[in-house]
């Protein structure tokens, strides 16, 4: 009996050390897309006028809501028991454009200049620590860095796009996959995204002659919810 109840308590170990070996360890790579909110908060202007006092603007924030595609790949570890670990690059190909807003000199002018932002060229490169609910399930945290290009435009008056400034900062997300079949899986991601202030600065003409330039520095940040396909190799 006791030998029997040893045979059946070591298979019964061995079978669950088995089960928690994620079929997820190994390289991937994946594509998504979804929803993507990015907000620029505390927009102001500062317009200075060759060799004027500079005026400020009233401060605003823009937002855009749109579908992003985000592409990436990497390669998960197994840990210790039901417990991975991932290492990951992903990069969004598409260009986010907010919606205009309009600025005003208070005391200066009456004339509203509507700008918009656009948020590129964003890389992210994180771990990921991860459960192995089974071996076809894992849920997964992602923690890391991430690096954008911001930029403004005028859409209604005389001045020149900004540069094109890189900001750097963080992201953190929440996941899930789920295995098809041999290698193919889909995904679910929620992440968000905070980053510094990026210096921004245009000029701009008028027509009877003269100008100046503009520069802003506002406060940039995002969040998306993804889903995806991905094959593990």
């Amino acid at each position: 009996m006791k030998i029997n109840l040893l045979l059946g308590a070591s298979v019964l170990v061995l079978s669950c050390s088995a089960f928690a070996q994620s079929q997820f360890v190994g390289a991937y790579g994946q594509i998504s897309s979804g929803y993507e909110k990015n907000t620029v908060s505390a927009a102001q202007l500062t317009g200075t006028d060759y060799g004027d006092t500079p005026n400020k603007t009233n401060s605003l924030t823009a937002t855009s809501g749109t579908a992003p595609l985000v592409v990436g790949g990497g390669y998960i570890f197994s840990v210790k028991n039901n417990l991975t670990l991932g290492v990951g690059i992903d990069y969004a190909a598409l260009t986010q454009n907010t919606n205009p807003v309009g600025f005003y000199y208070s005391g200066v002018s009456s004339t509203t200049y509507d700008y918009k932002f656009s948020i590129s060229n964003r890389l992210n490169v994180f771990i990921a620590p991860g459960y192995a609910i089974d071996q076809e399930k894992l849920l997964y945290a992602k923690l890391g860095y991430s690096v954008q290009n911001v930029q403004y435009s005028q859409t209604n008056c005389c001045s020149s796009p900004s540069n094109k400034a890189q900001v750097s900062g963080y992201v953190v997300g929440l996941g899930y996959k789920q295995l098809f079949t041999k290698g193919l899986y889909g995904f679910a991601e929620l992440n968000y995204f905070a980053y510094g202030r990026p210096n921004l600065l245009s000029t701009y003409s008028y027509s009877n002659g003269g100008g100046g330039t503009i520069s802003s520095n506002p406060n940039v940040s995002a969040y998306n919810f993804l889903l995806g396909l991905g094959y593990k190799f």
